[in-house]
């Protein structure tokens, strides 16, 4: 589903179609004058007519104690949430991604992402809502839990369920991919995380939705805006990635 705020429309649009997709767009909130360019460079969200900005934020993470959080939900978590929605529109990032099945609505204070997103909307003055059903394909990338930004190593692989993917067998494989995308990183002035984002968005049909849990890193996720990898770069990092074998057993992936 996607959610299209603006301030002058509501409307619903239902195909009724399973497996449905859960996405937010919000179209009035680009305030941040040295990213107008890029924010107001939109795409298509696959075959339907809703525009978004080139990098959307995902928010798997809020409310949710099953994958994410340590198992635990609490008000600062919540404050950082809403910290996380408020710097990505002041950055002019205005597409989130949300579903029913995110968050763990049966689990002692979590709450559902989609609640979550819907309030913090409703906080904010003059607005109304139009929710686009629609289907297409997401993908997950090995970038999802940190994998390709060196935050976990073979010796201190992920802990809970992002364990049993993310193996130290298989964080040994990603090293010389890593490794490339720091030097790159470090070429630029960028993060591994700006690096990898502006990977994908270089490939042209894809739109990343990485997770953002406080103001920090949505901002950071800005980052990736402004510049891009040169076509060399490009096809390097697609070699090097290519030569990893997809990771399989995603924990959500048969919901």
């Amino acid at each position: 589903m996607a959610m299209n705020v603006s301030s002058a429309c509501f409307s619903v649009l239902s195909c009724k179609k399973p497996n449905q997709i859960r996405e937010v767009a919000s179209e009035d909130f680009a305030t941040t004058a040295a990213l107008k360019t890029d924010t107001e460079d939109k795409l298509k969200l696959g075959g339907s007519e809703l525009k978004v900005t080139r990098l959307g934020i995902g928010a798997w993470s809020w409310g949710d104690t099953s994958y994410w959080n340590n198992f635990q939900w609490d008000d600062q978590k919540l404050k950082a949430a809403k910290a996380a929605f408020n710097g990505s529109l002041d950055c002019g990032i205005t597409f989130f991604d949300t579903a029913e099945v995110y968050g763990s609505p049966l689990a002692l204070g979590a709450e559902n992402s989609e609640t979550l997103l819907g309030r913090y909307v409703s906080q904010m003055h003059k607005l109304s809502l139009a929710y686009i059903f629609f289907l297409t394909q997401v993908g997950c990338h090995i970038f999802v839990s940190g994998a390709l930004i060196g935050k976990y190593k073979p010796e201190n692989p992920p802990s809970g369920p992002r364990g049993r993917i993310y193996t130290p067998e298989f964080l040994t494989k990603l090293r010389p991919l890593l490794i490339r995308i720091k030097e790159i990183g470090g070429n630029y002035g960028k993060t591994p995380t700006q690096v990898v984002l502006n990977w994908l968005i270089a490939q042209e049909n894809v739109v990343p939705i990485p997770g953002a849990k406080n103001a920090a890193q949505a901002k950071e996720f800005v980052g990736a805006l402004g510049w891009r990898l040169s076509n060399e770069e490009v096809n390097e990092l697609q070699s090097l990635a290519s030569e990893i074998s997809p990771v399989i057993g995603f924990p959500v992936e048969k919901l």
